[in-house]
């Protein structure tokens, strides 16, 4: 009888528990959720804006390299244009219903460029990216500022802790909506530094984007407007192309057209995959965890695989962006004696 009641114990103790997770995630959720409605300005009910950001670049190492501007004119969700401007890449790309279209031969916006600018739009994670994930609360102090990290967190198979950032994270001052910072790859940092409102919703003025320490990007937010009656600069159509989905690619096809990179070292046995995007021009633009044996693992595996390149993917004669599945399979070596 003893025995049983211990056991009713243990098993009452368990439910509540799994009901605490529970509540706990759903507290997350709807705290996510609400940072991004609050700070999102792809919402219908927003006036017609203008926005231009002055960028800064830096070399891997933290040394300036070259500076330019992105700009943006949103009129709804189906309907605004973006352009970069930069000594590197210089394209507008915009989207008209249902139909995307970019300069033509000019390959998607550099990863940074992008992320800089979803600093502004739509710095918050999709719904879906939430339901694909279970939320989980980490607290962090930066230079003694308190912050409340909430990190996409997908399922480790040895139940190993996972490092900030190994997926996304999110970071906001204490019981607030308000990010502050976000984490992704493992290594790579977003400050939001000084913090703006435009028609009600929280915006970036100043961001920050560290990668292992260094210094990555700067931005400062210059113009933020609006008015019922803008319109956009016009583009010949003649001068662009229809962006065309990605072209799904076989992991084992698309590693033979590997051409440089590190390769991940694991101390314990295991495997890690990963969906990856490569942009026209070989570089990882993505990277998505889809399945993961241990976090050290995951974490080697990111780092390794961000400094890859591929030669073009090649379709009809002409390079074109590829998503494919990476895979790696850790052997441990054993220990000479």
């Amino acid at each position: 009888m003893l025995i049983r009641k211990s056991a009713q114990a243990a098993l009452l103790s368990l439910c509540l528990l799994s009901a605490a997770r529970a509540a706990d995630t759903a507290a997350l959720t709807e705290r996510l959720r609400q940072a991004g409605a609050s700070s999102w300005l792809g919402s219908p009910d927003l006036q017609p804006w203008h926005l231009k950001l002055d960028v800064q670049l830096f070399s891997d190492k933290g040394q300036p390299t070259e500076q330019g501007t992105i700009e943006e004119w949103w009129t709804s969700p189906a309907a605004y244009q973006t352009t970069y401007a930069f000594p590197s890449y210089t394209a507008s790309i915009i989207r008209s219903g249902n139909v995307y279209s970019r300069t033509k031969g000019a390959d998607s916006a550099p990863f940074l460029l992008h992320l800089l600018l979803r600093q502004v739009v739509a710095p918050m994670p999709s719904d879906k990216d939430i339901s694909q994930s279970t939320p989980v609360l980490r607290n962090l102090t930066v230079e003694k500022l308190p912050l409340e990290c909430v990190m996409l967190a997908r399922k480790i198979d040895d139940d190993s802790q996972p490092p900030l950032g190994l997926f996304p994270t999110y970071c906001f001052a204490p019981g607030s909506t308000s990010l502050r910072m976000s984490y992704d790859f493992g290594s790579q940092a977003v400050i939001r530094n000084t913090m703006g409102v435009f028609q009600k919703r929280e915006v970036a003025l100043d961001a920050t984007v560290l990668d292992n320490g260094h210094k990555r990007a700067t931005s400062h937010l210059s113009a933020l407007e609006s008015n019922s009656t803008l319109t956009p600069p016009a583009i010949d159509p003649a001068s662009l192309e229809n962006e065309e989905p990605a072209t799904p690619v076989p992991g084992n096809v698309m590693a033979g057209h590997k051409t440089g990179g590190e390769h991940p070292v694991g101390h314990r046995s295991g495997s890690v995959v990963m969906n990856a995007t490569i942009a026209r021009d070989g570089h990882v633009r993505s990277l998505t965890l889809v399945k993961v044996s241990n976090s050290d693992l995951a974490a080697a595996a990111v780092a390794a695989v961000r400094t890859w390149t591929y030669t073009p993917w090649l379709l009809n004669g002409r390079p074109v962006e590829v998503n494919t599945q990476i895979t790696f399979n850790f052997v441990q070596t054993p220990m000479p004696r």
